[in-house]
């Protein structure tokens, strides 16, 4: 019936078998598959001896456990236990008892009566409930041996009666009669099933022990089944078992960096909120795992949980203080007890990033700045260390002095290499510590501000530019800083929806520059003047600027400056009606390789290119096909999170969507998406609430949405393209006022300009509307009155919404739609006013929005009594709607009523 075999085996012997005290209740591990099955196969038709390692905390008793719990065999466990003096045979002797325990000793009994006499009697010695001992140790000096024998010899008889398998558990701790009787019931073939676990890297583990797991794995009939650390999908399965759902991503991800896969490390964080405290049980855990140290291994240890990295010897030896022989010493010493592994190289490490907090805890005051400090002289000097890493030193010694120099190089370095992440932070520090009274000649505080701004500007962050504009204050300033302070206060105005205020500032600016030769700061004055017209809906005034942008691009004779111009003149062209001419031109400049690697410019042109090919009827393969190559440069360089590569991914995500196709524009948003909302990306978490409103968690979708928009400080530009979305999401999740609120703001910036999204805002308001009448059941006077006002609203804007046709394939689809929601308020709708809309839908390929019209016209037609034209008209929907799931449903619904 192809259902899964082993599972309802395991059910169907859940349900039917006798209660019995040696079988554990199910165990659910994650991961661990082959291991288990190992054991399961073992433990049903295996013989000799199965060793299960690993560390402490890696799962063996539970991996015993879960095949145990799922086997038709008895398995009987002997725990050994870590006591200050041996006791012979005891976890033998629990094993025995709990077998003769199971069913008041007949099994026992019947396997004892098919046993030789001295089996009985040696036996007695373990378990007095069979009996007196025929005599005493010191009367017997065969006695020990047939002891063993007779362990033997019952479970062997036992096994006749029905399977039965010993387990002994924490074998590292076992006596050594226990572990003498492992290896004789090993080296006679025993028929019984043999499992033992032992803990490995554990320092008080004998030597005698220790030789003991050497020579037994080397004994024929033994297995052995070594535990390694479980994957970060096995982890996120540990912490759904855990929690009894599934995690977030980021604390998985969070818990398993900190566990390293350990599953009882994982399993102590999953209660833990952050990063900040241990688990008590847990911090003990590793505190005893540290144990007592010598001084030389305190040093080293020390050392290298202070750096948290990996340490060359050299390294080890000058900051340390220590000799090379004392070194290796303490090494051999730190590496015999777990707590440090050794590489391939002239290196070490601690072996377990936890043992990081264990160290900690153990520094007194002073002493943690006084190993940073050693660190920092000596880390200078070697040739694979950052200046951020130095730096970080020198902060935690508290000598800010010696931390500004370093902390100016890191911020140097990150702008070298285009990661505008730690510019950001390395240039905040540097203002931080400037601001404290610290001073350096290698920086000045203008040029350190500029910086910070320019690589916030990279990353989207607006709140830390507000933070850093007042800084340039342009009172008393002349010149080219005049007019830098004047341009960056102008691109807080226009991102907080003000550009005629930006643009006033930028005028302003441009005027020091009359008669000045071109220059860098004049180029991008002029590209941020052309943005503002643009936005301003002055097309005019864009193209002349244009013009001599360009000619000052042609001067300079700078690569970035010609990318600048050329994304610019893409929107330009655009605008002017030639769609294919501007995509053209992107892909030219994308194919042609530049004379120097500058990712931050192939990212903006890349999101332009891709962004004006979502105004035209472009298959979504070919707009990723478009940026392939700038997403290789994206992963190159780490530029994941900047602002472009964020907004990058949303187009290519919106390409997939509106096809249709939510679970690839699900994976193109997953790497920016995964932690909340934040300035940055607060537009594309719009984007991924439309998609978890397709896939049918509405609820989901509004949380996020309410999340994001908390992010948006400012509604301009940016906010305003992320309002269908929003809207949409607000429509379907019944919130219909809440989506009026954010279409009405919308409307009230684009209708005063040629912004693009008119088209699409007014159509999503005409809906709107109509759902709010239809929910209060409003008097046609009113639907007629409703219907004048947004005629009026659309007629008196500074231009068309639905004359620019020629700039966005998507505009006469809007138009139909926004025509069937005015005729849908006023009561004079007709299937052919939807089934126009439908079909201009289809014609750009956007199933979801066709699918859509069709339904509403099918509840026109049913409306009229045209049933068959309903049910065609369903039919169609049902398939345009494929993962969109209210929409769906909302067809499924109208389905049934034509029945």
């Amino acid at each position: 019936m192809g259902g899964d075999v082993t599972r309802f085996h395991e059910l169907w012997l859940a349900a039917s078998a006798p209660e019995d005290p040696t079988r554990r209740p199910g165990v659910a591990i994650a991961g661990r598959a082959a291991e288990l099955d190992v054991v399961r196969r073992h433990l049903a038709d295996g013989a000799g001896l199965l060793l299960v390692t690993g560390e402490a905390g890696m799962g063996r008793t539970a991996l015993v456990g879960a095949a145990a719990a799922s086997s038709e065999t008895t398995v009987v466990t002997g725990p050994c236990l870590h006591l200050s003096r041996e006791v012979p045979l005891l976890p033998i002797i629990e094993a025995l008892r709990t077998l003769h325990d199971t069913d008041d000793g007949r099994w026992v009994g019947n396997a004892l009566r098919a046993c030789p006499a001295y089996v009985g009697s040696s036996l007695a010695r373990l378990l007095p409930e069979l009996g007196a001992p025929s005599s005493s140790p010191s009367e017997d000096p065969w006695g020990g041996e047939r002891l063993l024998s007779a362990v033997g010899r019952l479970l062997q008889a036992m096994a006749a009666i029905r399977p039965v398998a010993l387990h002994v558990e924490d074998c590292q701790w076992a006596d050594r009669s226990t572990l003498d009787l492992l290896a004789h019931l090993t080296s006679a073939s025993s028929p019984v099933p043999l499992v033992a676990t032992w803990r490995t890297g554990d320092p008080d583990v004998p030597q005698d022990h220790i030789d003991w797991l050497t020579r037994v794995r080397w004994t024929t009939g033994v297995t052995t089944v070594d535990l390694e650390t479980l994957t970060l999908e096995e982890s996120v399965e540990q912490l759904r078992l855990l929690t009894g759902s599934a995690p977030d991503p980021a604390d998985a991800e969070r818990i398993h960096a900190r566990s390293q896969g350990l599953p009882l490390y994982t399993a102590q964080l999953a209660g833990s909120p952050s990063d900040v405290e241990l688990p008590p049980h847990l911090a003990d855990l590793l505190d005893r795992r540290l144990g007592d140290l010598d001084e030389d291994s305190w040093r080293v240890a020390r050392l290298l949980g202070v750096a948290q990295r990996r340490l060359r010897s050299k390294v080890l030896s000058t900051a340390g203080g220590m000799e090379t022989e004392a070194l290796e010493e303490a090494l051999r010493t730190l590496v015999g007890r777990g707590l440090v592994e050794t590489g391939p190289g002239d290196d070490a490490a601690l072996s377990h990033p936890l043992f990081v907090d264990a160290i900690h805890r153990r520094l007194v005051p002073g002493e943690g700045a006084r190993v940073h400090s050693r660190l920092a002289e000596v880390l200078v000097d070697e040739p694979d260390v950052e200046p951020a890493e130095v730096a970080g030193h020198w902060r935690a010694a508290n000598r800010p002095g010696r931390e500004l120099v370093h902390r100016v190089a890191a911020a140097r370095r990150a702008d070298e290499r285009f990661a505008p992440r730690q510019a950001l932070d390395e240039w905040l520090r540097v203002l931080e510590l400037v601001d404290a009274g610290e001073r350096v000649e290698e920086v000045d505080t203008w040029d350190a501000v500029v910086r910070a701004l320019e690589a916030a500007s990279q990353l989207g962050d607006l709140d830390a530019a507000r933070g850093l504009v007042p800084r340039l204050d342009a009172r008393g300033l002349t010149g080219q800083r005049r007019a830098v302070a004047l341009q960056w206060t102008a691109s807080l105005e226009m991102a907080d929806g003000r550009p005629q205020q930006g643009l006033a500032l930028l005028d302003e600016a441009l005027a020091l520059f009359d008669g000045q030769p071109p220059s860098h700061q004049l180029d991008e004055l002029l590209a941020e003047r052309v943005a503002t017209l643009m936005q301003l809906g002055r097309f005019d005034d864009a193209r002349i600027e244009l013009r001599r942008g360009l000619e000052v691009g042609r001067v300079l004779d700078d690569e970035r400056s010609r990318r600048r111009w050329t994304a610019i003149s893409m929107w330009v062209r655009m605008r002017s009606g030639d769609l294919e001419g501007a995509v053209a031109i992107g892909r030219e400049a994308l194919l042609s390789a530049s004379a120097r690697p500058d990712p931050m410019a192939d990212i903006e042109l890349a999101v332009t290119t891709t962004d004006v090919m979502l105004h035209t009827t472009a298959a979504a393969s070919e707009v990723e096909a478009m940026a392939s190559a700038t997403l290789e440069e994206i992963e190159a360089y780490d530029l994941t999170l900047s602002n472009c590569a964020v907004l990058l991914r949303g187009n290519l995500a919106w390409a997939y969507l509106v096809q249709g196709d939510v679970r690839t524009a699900r994976e193109w948003l997953r790497p920016v998406t995964g932690s909340a909302p934040d300035p940055n990306t607060a537009l594309v978490h719009y984007l991924l609430a439309s998609i978890e409103l397709r896939e049918g968690d509405a609820q989901r979708a509004v949380d996020r949405c309410r999340d994001a928009s908390a992010q948006i400080s400012a509604h301009g530009q940016s906010w305003i393209d992320g309002v269908p979305w929003l809207a949409e999401v607000e429509l379907w999740a019944g919130r219909v006022d809440a989506a009026l609120r954010v279409l009405d703001e919308a409307l009230e910036v684009t209708l005063p300009t040629q912004a693009l999204m008119t088209a699409a805002l007014v159509s999503w308001h005409a809906r709107a509307h109509a759902e709010r009448l239809d929910r209060a059941h409003a008097s046609a006077s009113d639907r007629r009155r409703l219907v004048q006002q947004l005629r009026a609203a659309v007629a008196t804007a500074r231009t068309d919404p639905f004359g620019v046709a020629d700039c966005d394939v998507s505009v006469p689809a809007s138009r139909q739609s926004w025509l069937a929601e005015l005729s849908r308020i006023d009561g004079t709708e007709s299937v052919a006013d939807w089934a126009s809309a439908a079909a201009e839908w289809d014609r750009i390929r956007r199933p979801h929005d066709a699918a859509y019209c069709r339904w509403r016209a099918a509840e026109v037609a049913l409306r009229h009594g045209q049933g068959t034209i309903a049910d065609r008209l369903l039919k169609r929907a049902a398939t345009g709607a494929r993962l969109h799931v209210p929409l769906a449903q909302a067809i499924a619904a109208t389905a049934r009523r034509a029945t």
